[in-house]
């Protein structure tokens, strides 16, 4: 099975969280890539995470697990998760 070579950028992120997530009255091309996505941020919860977790694994090929010790840094933005997946692709999943 050949190796597909999958780099995401913070914004192509930001419009599959808009879209995975159903959040109608957020503009992906508006989103502050760098804002945390929980609290303040976008104001997204534990459910959402996993929600996107399961999206980037099927739309990436890349596994977030929930017991993961750094997922809080994993997750902190659209800038560090795309980051993390790309780091995590290149390293082969």
């Amino acid at each position: 099975m050949q190796a597909v070579s999958m780099t995401v950028s913070a914004r192509e992120l930001a419009v599959l969280v808009v879209d995975a997530l159903g959040l109608e009255d957020v503009d992906a091309a508006a989103l502050d890539v760098t804002a945390p996505l929980f609290g303040d941020g976008l104001g997204l919860d534990s459910l959402d995470m996993l929600e996107l977790a399961l999206v980037i694994q099927q739309r990436f090929g890349v596994k977030l697990r929930a017991d993961d010790p750094h997922n809080e840094a994993i997750f902190a933005s659209l800038q560090s998760l795309a980051e993390h997946i790309g780091a995590r692709q290149a390293a082969g999943g």
